[in-house]
């Protein structure tokens, strides 16, 4: 009875706690970010490493439940996002190892983040949703807008030096997308304002026009057809985060004062986070 016991209680989860920690280090550092106090967020930039290549979490933590809008996983009532970046090398490797005949290995590494980063925090997945780069998080960009009683914060990664596009002019191919080349701009928002339903989704409106903006005024070309403007790259992804204590908001477009700080701190963290991780500067 005893052996019994000790291979299935005590074993075994000793076995897969071996097994992690060949594969994946343990966080070897967490770097705080400073957000405005009223977003009532907390954000850290977790590094570890997996088979000798670096991987940067950033990871938004909330106090309590809040609408988020997501690009991967639409509208989830949450408790955090995450931007998660690997070395393009990890990428490439772990798209080959990681393949099914379902999903692409990219997209099996993301939930495998996600899963390991809801244990960590003892969330469960769906808690969270998350967003891949490959861009180092040390170029992240974070920028805060604030006229009162709003305040905006984006957090912004970048890299548009072989994936960047124009949408209507490059084609695409895929019914669903492979393991893409890299290069991806990613960018998470949180405010204080309380946005419904069809304000989260008007701001990944107003966010778009800003980020294309910013690759406008740096001329930043496509990466599929000679001469013509970037405006954007082809997996690109937004989170937009509401607030629990600010004023409800129901529309954030350009012509509103909120709309105007998201497009003024998404444009500036776009063009930061590009000449941070691309050299791109104005001219």
């Amino acid at each position: 009875m005893y052996h019994r016991y000790f291979r299935t209680v005590i074993l075994q989860p000793v076995l897969l706690v071996v097994f992690y920690l060949l594969t994946v280090s343990a966080a070897t550092q967490a770097a705080a970010l400073v957000l405005p106090p009223e977003l009532e967020a907390s954000a850290r930039v977790f590094t570890t490493t997996r088979d000798g290549l670096w991987e940067k979490s950033l990871i938004v933590q909330l106090p309590e439940r809040r609408h988020l809008l997501s690009t991967s996983d639409g509208i989830i009532n949450g408790l955090g996002a995450i931007n998660h970046a690997a070395h393009p090398l990890l990428w490439k490797k772990l798209a080959v190892e990681l393949a099914t005949k379902q999903q692409c290995g990219g997209k099996v590494y993301e939930q495998q983040r996600k899963a390991i980063i809801a244990r960590n925090l003892a969330l469960q997945p769906a808690d969270l949703t998350l967003v891949g780069t490959a861009a180092d998080m040390d170029n992240l960009a974070v920028v805060t807008r604030t006229f009162p009683p709003f305040t905006v914060t984006a957090l912004v990664t970048a890299g548009v030096t072989n994936n960047a596009l124009r949408a209507g002019t490059d084609e695409g191919i895929h019914i669903e997308p492979s393991d893409p080349p890299a290069g991806t701009i990613n960018i998470i928002l949180l405010t204080n304002a309380r946005l419904t339903d069809g304000a989260l989704a008007r701001a990944v409106v107003t966010i778009t026009e800003a980020k294309t903006a910013a690759l406008d005024d740096l001329k930043v070309p496509s990466s599929y057809t000679k001469g013509v403007q970037a405006t954007g790259t082809g997996t690109d992804s937004v989170i937009v985060i509401s607030g629990s204590s600010g004023p409800k908001v129901t529309y954030t477009g350009g012509h509103s004062r909120i709309g105007d700080l998201i497009a003024k701190a998404v444009h500036q963290a776009v063009l930061e986070a590009l000449e941070k991780q691309n050299g791109f500067e104005l001219k």
